[in-house]
């Protein structure tokens, strides 16, 4: 395992509150499932980071740039989250008043993450301002497939789900930033990962909280198997 994950896992993803009636289904589920899938990632990632370090040129860093400004922008995150909200039926809205309450602020978490984006395309003189983006197909063409179908609504079809989606793919995102801040010099791609590194965590934190408080039944483990499953096969794929 790499030692950047071993030192994510170890403070981060071991630790666990006594007595939550769901740690010991998340620990099965991160060492059956995660893992793996986050290790793949990283590898990934780093490898990128090479590349784009030996190219001798900034273009890669434009790209991650657009790419992040295109996958966290403004439109993408309010109609996505919005959309996350509204999917939970009536009848369990008390139930899961306090998912949804941290659902509705990711809004506006996601939101300030496109700015990161746009500052340094801006910084690099890439683009005079955020206006250059409106007409920019790049700026706004999300790379995952039907992201607005299947890849969107899946993961939240269940409130619950959610969390599976907050556990994995926001620890990939915190693995990432600390590749990223482990091998780049440049202030600005620094400042682009450093400033996202809490947020990052805290969604991560938000859904090892919901599995380990809300997720010691079999009946409530069903729906984060599940797209635990569906991430995995994705992560394969897109990688």
């Amino acid at each position: 395992m790499h030692p950047m994950l071993t030192e994510f896992l170890d403070k981060w993803i071991w630790p666990t509150a006594p007595g939550a009636p769901g740690a010991a289904f998340r620990l099965r589920i991160t060492k059956d499932k995660c893992v793996k899938g986050w290790e793949i990632a990283l590898v990934s990632t780093l490898s990128e980071i090479e590349k784009g370090l030996a190219s001798g040129n900034d273009d890669w860093k434009r790209r991650i740039a657009m790419g992040g400004y295109a996958a966290e922008g403004v439109q993408m995150s309010i109609k996505q989250m919005s959309a996350q909200l509204l999917s939970i039926n009536l009848e369990e809205q008390e139930q899961y008043l306090d998912l949804q309450r941290m659902r509705a602020r990711q809004v506006w978490d996601e939101c300030k993450h496109s700015k990161l984006h746009a500052e340094v395309l801006m910084e690099k003189g890439w683009i005079g301002s955020e206006r250059d983006l409106l007409g920019n197909a790049a700026a706004h063409t999300q790379p995952l497939p039907a992201y607005f179908g299947l890849s969107m609504m899946f993961p939240h079809i269940h409130p619950l789900a959610r969390a599976a989606q907050h556990y994995f793919v926001e620890t990939i995102a915190c693995i990432g930033i600390a590749a990223y801040l482990s091998r780049v010099d440049d202030p600005m791609v620094r400042h682009e990962h450093l400033s996202q590194r809490d947020e990052e965590l805290m969604h991560m934190m938000e859904g090892k909280y919901i599995i380990d408080t809300y997720c010691g039944e079999p009946r409530d483990q069903q729906a984060v198997e599940e797209t635990l499953d569906f991430l995995l096969h994705r992560l394969r794929v897109s990688l």
